[in-house]
């Protein structure tokens, strides 16, 4: 094995994934995923831990392909990974909020949005057919 794009496709092999699996799982894009397994580009600490976690390797087997188990998972201490997954969750819960806002807005707007069928009575007494 020479490289991380070798482990990869050894990996993805063995266990029937593929790349865009991977990818959305991981929150890797996927043109940066087709980088990765093509060898075009290096990998960023922060996306190393994210495939070894998925892919439950070590991120020194995946970047050296070092003699440690496959299965050696990285440490659950590494506060960079609860940094990351706090910061996620922020950004998360503020396009939430966004969403909210947008969504309270459109139903102020619109005429008794609780109590459609008072719409409709009133439209049935204005526009009553004759007799």
């Amino acid at each position: 094995m020479d490289d991380l794009a070798d482990r990869l496709n050894q990996i993805m092999a063995q266990r029937g994934l593929k790349a865009s699996e991977i990818a959305d799982a991981t929150g890797i894009t996927r043109p940066v995923m087709s980088r990765y397994l093509a060898n075009r580009s290096g990998i960023s600490s922060e996306n190393l831990i994210k495939l070894s976690q998925y892919l439950n390797v070590s991120p020194d087997w995946l970047l050296n392909g070092s003699d440690a188990p496959e299965s050696v998972k990285v440490s659950k201490s590494v506060s960079v990974d609860k940094n990351i997954i706090i910061e996620v969750q922020r950004e998360l819960i503020e396009q939430l909020k966004k969403d909210v806002g947008r969504l309270e807005a459109v139903v102020k707007k619109t005429k008794n949005p609780t109590k459609p069928n008072k719409q409709k009575v009133g439209y049935l007494k204005k526009h009553k057919p004759k007799k």
